[in-house]
């Protein structure tokens, strides 16, 4: 997929089994990453993708056009064929936040969401300090549902999530 400043590369079960073959630098250079510490998280998402053989998931590497330089990530997981709906996260690498660029990806995997594989839901869970993540939901029309308590955990800290929702409908009340 293409945006006017990025494109989306596709991740692929075949891609990360290559690339995690690659030398710690040449996997950092591909991710568009320079800390290891976030290489550590990367790696342990790539392989949970690789093993998850019942969770479906479509993952995009945000490539900027003019510099090639992968900036963040982003697309679906949780996904459940069954009942056209699936779960968005994305990240965005720190000296690239504020341009923009966010937005321009998560419109077109959202549109890719809805006509290429048929969703007619795409959830989103969010932790209820993330300002700039809730501001980008507003934006897009998703709609609050609620707060789901002890919701995920980081180190040894729970933590809640605000959960949101875009149906299909809504989404082309927007667009038409």
């Amino acid at each position: 997929m293409e945006t006017n400043r990025l494109y989306l590369r596709l991740r692929t079960k075949k891609m990360i089994q290559e690339w995690l073959g690659f030398s710690t630098q040449k996997q950092m250079n591909f991710l568009g990453i320079n800390d290891k510490e976030e290489l550590e998280i990367h790696l342990k998402q790539s392989k949970r993708l690789l093993v998850s053989s019942d969770r479906k998931w479509r993952l995009w590497d945000f490539v900027e056009k003019g510099s090639s330089a992968v900036i963040g990530n982003g697309g679906f997981h949780n996904w459940v064929p069954d009942h056209e709906r699936s779960e968005i996260g994305y990240r965005l690498y720190e000296s690239f936040r504020n341009k923009g660029y966010m937005s321009e990806a998560i419109i077109a995997i959202v549109q890719h969401g809805f006509k290429e594989m048929k969703l007619n839901r795409i959830e989103a869970c969010i932790s209820p300090d993330n300002v700039p993540s809730l501001k980008l939901v507003d934006k897009l029309n998703f709609k609050k549902e609620g707060q789901l308590r002890a919701h995920y955990k980081i180190g040894n800290e729970i933590h809640d999530s605000v959960i949101f929702s875009l149906l299909k409908s809504e989404y082309e009340e927007i667009i038409l």
